[in-house]
């Protein structure tokens, strides 16, 4: 999928001069089965960081001829926007993250943009909370759904609060 994919940050105003080695953490989603799972290249402590919510054990045999794709396109990408030759790709190492399960089948994509937001190359007390519990990690979704909602820049923010306000006023009549 990856070569499909156009990645041309250079032409934005925030990466004018940017050097990728200034980022330590460069994040790469990815979706096998329904499955999401994150990939991190984790430059200042040259590892390559599986996180996985299902912790599979069989890490090798499930997701490293995937993961090693990922990582061969994101380091080919980085040399050529960025002609960068001061990391030692060869020195860099895999790490997979196994301390986190997620309790359902449906939350992956949750824990994806929670370690986006949280992940530092270490677990982290912003990761420790009690993420096992389905009610939290829902209330995580509202709270993500709202900011999409209400967010200035949507276009639809607008035609959106109109329809809710009708629903809701539907919803009250009923009731009275």
């Amino acid at each position: 999928y990856y070569d499909k994919v156009d990645l041309d940050i250079t032409n934005k105003e925030w990466a004018k001069n940017l050097s990728f080695t200034e980022c330590n953490l460069w994040f790469f989603p990815y979706c096998d089965n329904k499955h999401y799972i994150m990939i991190c290249v984790n430059i200042k402590a040259e590892r390559f960081e599986v996180l996985d919510s299902l912790r599979h054990k069989d890490f090798k045999e499930y997701y490293k001829p995937m993961a090693d794709m990922v990582v061969q396109y994101a380091i080919n990408y980085m040399k050529t926007q960025f002609a960068e030759k001061t990391v030692k790709w060869e020195r860099f190492t895999w790490f997979n993250l196994e301390k986190v399960t997620q309790p359902d089948d449906k939350s992956c994509g949750m824990y994806i943009i929670r370690w986006m937001r949280h992940w530092e190359g270490k677990y982290n007390s912003a990761l420790t909370k009690d993420w096992k519990r389905i009610d939290l990690i829902n209330e995580e979704r509202e709270c993500l759904m709202l900011d999409i909602i209400l967010d200035e820049d949507n276009l639809e923010r607008d035609r959106i609060m109109k329809e809710s306000t009708k629903y809701c006023n539907m919803k009250n009549k009923r009731k009275n």
